[in-house]
């Protein structure tokens, strides 16, 4: 199972972001369906949402762990 590694503060704010995100990418490909871009303001928008959510951030993790790397050598 995957501990929390951010506040709740911060998971509220990412998954803020992450929702008004993916509402301009699916604006965006309302307009013009073949839009590359909002696609992946969708995709980014959804990730975010995500990490809000289980108060999970894989590249907070991948940094901590590179921390612990570096104090050791």
């Amino acid at each position: 199972m995957l501990s929390q590694n951010i506040s709740e503060q911060n998971a509220f704010m990412r998954m803020t972001c992450g929702i008004a995100l993916a509402c301009f990418g699916t604006a965006r490909i309302a307009r013009n369906p073949d839009c590359l871009m909002g696609k992946v303001m969708i995709m980014a928008g959804a990730m975010k949402v995500a990490e809000g959510y289980y108060q999970y951030c894989p590249v907070v993790a991948l940094v901590a762990d590179k921390n612990e790397e570096e104090m050791y050598y």
